[in-house]
């Protein structure tokens, strides 16, 4: 009985094919599986975003918010509508800036930025006095994370109107001659 190695070479040939094909749809269903987490894993969050509840207490902060210390701003809000906005916007950008700051969001984290930049920095702006006096008083590191989300937020938004844009246009001044 002789061997037939065209015949044991082409069922070589169909094993490695196959083991590779296999592989190639794998990785294919593993990418599938990464989309549908994402969007499974950020659902959530643009719910939230949507929630005409979240975007009236954000537009409250926007708006209405008028106060530059914490002992103020809980004299005047503590209980009420005020103090509720205040924890459920920034805690919301909070947590977005834990998943940026741990890069928990992959390649997908500028999806996100490119929504939530604009209002981060001008709900930022609004509420920065307060957290930092709040940082001095009540709680040390409240709203850490939303405060290391403005550099990522930076980078994708151009204010009109902010410190950032007038330092811009201040450096392209031309220098005085003597």
């Amino acid at each position: 009985m002789s061997v037939n190695w065209v015949a044991v070479e082409a069922l070589g040939t169909i094993g490695g094919m196959a083991i590779l094909v296999s592989a190639l749809l794998v990785l294919r269903q593993l990418r599938e599986e990464n989309k549908e987490e994402f969007i499974a894993g950020t659902a959530a969050t643009f719910e939230i975003w949507m929630d005409d509840d979240f975007q009236r207490a954000q537009q409250w902060i926007l708006y209405e918010l008028d106060l530059q210390t914490w002992e103020a701003f809980m004299a005047a809000n503590r209980g009420q509508y005020g103090e509720r906005a205040f924890i459920r916007v920034g805690s919301f950008y909070n947590r977005i800036g834990y998943m940026v700051e741990y890069e928990l969001l992959g390649k997908y984290e500028g999806i996100i930025l490119d929504v939530i930049a604009s209002s981060a920095i001008q709900v930022w702006e609004k509420m920065e006095p307060l957290v930092l006096d709040a940082r001095r008083t009540v709680n040390a590191t409240l709203y850490q994370d939303f405060q290391r989300l403005l550099p990522s937020c930076y980078g994708r938004y151009i204010p009109s109107r902010s410190i950032h844009s007038r330092a811009q246009a201040d450096a392209r001044k031309p220098e005085p001659t003597a």
